[in-house]
């Protein structure tokens, strides 16, 4: 018996099936506030430059975003640091002692930071970026 699935491709978005949260470790002296501050420009940026179709189509029929609905930011906690080997295997590799004290920027859910933004980020801010999955 054979099998046969017909599948109506619209874009390359409708084959991309991957749901992606990122987070980025910034290792400079920048400030909580400067951070907060310039991720609301980049985020105002992007969609001025969505509305006008700079994106694509797609991104111009989409809600706007929203900067809360899309990222935080928050200094490392020691308490995100892995304390024992079977901790370990569940960390994604940024929860080092290292990192404690620098400024993390966290995606609120998947694909919560337009692809753009990510690319932003890691230019404004040198940041590392840790894809979590």
């Amino acid at each position: 018996m054979k099998n046969v699935f017909v599948i109506d491709i619209h874009s390359v978005l409708d084959v991309v099936t991957n749901s992606s949260s990122e987070l980025f470790v910034i290792s400079d002296d920048t400030t909580v506030t400067a951070v907060e501050d310039l991720l609301r420009y980049l985020v105002d940026t992007w969609n001025e430059m969505a509305d006008k179709g700079v994106f694509g189509k797609w991104h111009q029929e989409r809600e706007t975003v929203k900067y809360e609905n899309c990222m935080s930011v928050r200094l490392m906690d020691p308490s995100d640091v892995e304390h024992d080997e079977h901790e370990k295997r569940y960390n994604w590799g940024y929860e080092v002692e290292e990192n404690v004290g620098k400024i993390i920027i966290e995606s609120t859910t998947d694909n919560s930071i337009p692809w753009e933004i990510i690319e932003w980020i890691e230019s404004a801010f040198s940041a590392k970026r840790w894809h979590l999955g």
